[in-house]
Order: C-alpha cells, then structure tokens, then sequence
C-alpha cells in the first residue's frame, strides 16, 4: 500500500504499488485516471472560512460551487493529463442530468449527518441511452476520505483514498464515468466538500454492474 500526505493506494490482490505520487499517476494512467494536489492556501478568506464550516446554506453552497467551477478547456486539460480522450469529442454538455435519479451535475457535494449516499458505493458506469457517457473531474475540498475503487482490466480492483491533509490543500482527480467504479463519501466527515463536475452525454443513468464479486 502506497502512503503519501493525504493519499493512499492499494489493490485488492496486494501487490506492490508505487511509493511516489508520479508512480501513482502512472498506475492511475494505465486506466485514463489521476490525482494530482489542489493548492487551496491563496483562496480568498471568505471562501476559506465557508470550507471550514460544516454545514453551507443554499447560497454559501453557490458561492463556494461557483468559485471553483472549471471552464471546458480546463476539464479537457485535466482529461489530456489522464491520458483519456473525452467521452465526447469537445467535452459535450458542461451540465449533465442523470436521469434515473434526479439529480445533476456539476454538483457541490457537502457531507452532512443523515444523508445517504450509498447509490455511490456500488460498481457503476455512466452512461447515456445512446451509449455516450461522461467523464468526471472532482475537487476534494476539505475534509475526507473520499475513497475511489476502479475496476482494472484483470478484475481485480485499485482503491484510491483521499483526504485533505491541510485546511489550505486538497485534490483535483479525473476518471472515466464509463469504466466501473465506485466514489464514495459514506465514510467522510460531516463537512467535508467536494465539488464534482461530470460532463459529455447531457444525459444519462447511473447503471450498476454485475462484476461477478
């Protein structure tokens, strides 16, 4: 298991895995993923104050969504820097709806007591009716873990957990939505943040998978 400053790394079978961040991103490219710091120390003091709280009002969730939304061009770099194509070519739709469950993207994710987010904790693709999917780049912004399982070509599975090792940094990170594989923030403390951004198919259903486990 690798173990960086906010950062860890395994995989279900146990075998060795990088013990640097470059050798982590290496692995992660392999699969079109990849993780990299989120420098949050020169973010304007209002801003730092709402990330600290652990709960955000309707418009305090606004203003922390908007100042950290990224532009298309900024998605596709982060996807470039994957190693990833775009699911669809120029990105697609930056605001996506999934369908079968009512929600949609981009989407501020505040973790609060009660709320149930265990739709994540299951494998999934993302994917349209007309087999566009999306692909996702998240902001972890204070808090944690956020715990990324991706299922890899031999079966077995790469488990990517995250936490803010600092109030002033976090992780930017990108994946597939097409390629099996969990998100999941059951485990992270109330008032953690992150700011998820999936685009490319306007819409499409969140579909779990049978991997045979």
């Amino acid at each position: 298991m690798t173990h960086i400053d906010g950062l860890t790394l395994e995989v279900s079978d146990g075998r060795d895995v990088p013990a640097t961040l470059d050798g982590v991103n290496a692995v992660l490219r392999d699969i079109g993923a990849g993780v990299w710091p989120l420098d949050l120390s020169e973010v304007e003091k209002d801003i730092r104050t709402l990330l600290s709280k652990r709960n955000l009002d309707e418009a305090e969730a606004a203003h922390v969504k908007k100042h950290f939304l990224l532009s298309m061009d900024r998605l596709l770099e982060i996807t470039a820097a994957a190693g990833r194509e775009p699911q669809v070519p120029g990105g697609g739709s930056s605001e996506t709806k999934v369908t079968n469950h009512g929600y949609s993207y981009p989407q501020l994710y505040v973790v609060g007591e009660g709320i149930d987010y265990s739709r994540f904790d299951r494998f999934h693709i993302n994917i349209g009716a007309d087999g566009a999917g999306v692909d996702e780049v998240f902001q972890m912004l204070a808090g944690g873990p956020f715990v990324i399982h991706q299922r890899l070509d031999d079966g077995e599975s790469l488990i990517v957990t995250l936490n803010c090792p600092t109030p002033g940094h976090g992780w930017l990170g990108t994946y597939s939505g097409i390629r099996p594989h969990i998100g999941s923030v059951g485990s992270a403390a109330v008032g953690s943040k992150f700011l998820v951004q999936a685009f490319g198919a306007p819409q499409w259903n969140l579909t779990y998978v049978d991997l045979g486990d």
